[in-house]
């Protein structure tokens, strides 16, 4: 199985320690990367026109990193919340349906482009809370390997 975040912006240095420990974890189980493309200026005073054109140009750069055969799945606000136990059974069913590549989509400051919410799958979200994008990548890594850890019956899960 392979698993890659594409991820608009670089993570702050505060969170590339724990980037780190779950690239390791989650390599037991998956081919596990996470794929930068660098963010667009989004001061705060855009215009709705400008807010478009920063997350096109941020959805054409994320485009281009996605494979054929993706399972795409968009963390959107919209998206679905879904308890750990969850998360791992969804895997688990997506797995015995045949996928076997999946695409995890982290946007920019002002979200994912519309474009690439109608690609998607799927749309997950981490919780009704917002977070940096670089909490936000750490948390799904995070629950990406408590998926794996529960789907394989291993002590981790509390």
């Amino acid at each position: 199985m392979t698993i890659r975040l594409l991820t608009v912006g670089r993570i702050q240095p505060i969170f590339k320690q724990a980037q780190d420990e779950f690239i390791k974890r989650l390599s037991r189980f998956c081919r596990f990367e996470i794929i930068e493309v660098p963010d667009k200026q989004a001061p705060e005073n855009l215009s709705p026109a400008e807010k478009e054109a920063v997350m096109l140009a941020e959805a054409e750069l994320l485009q281009k990193k996605i494979t054929k055969g993706d399972y795409i799945i968009a963390m959107d606000s919209r998206g679905e919340m879904l308890s750990s136990d969850s998360m791992a059974q969804k895997l688990q069913a997506l797995q015995s349906n045949g996928h076997s590549s999946f695409a995890f989509l982290i946007g920019g400051s002002l979200g994912l482009h519309a474009s690439l919410l109608k690609q998607a799958d799927s749309l997950l979200s981490l919780s009704p809370m917002t977070f940096t994008h670089s909490l936000a990548r750490i948390v799904l890594s995070e629950q990406l390997y408590r998926s794996f850890k529960i789907s394989s019956n291993q002590p981790y899960h509390k």
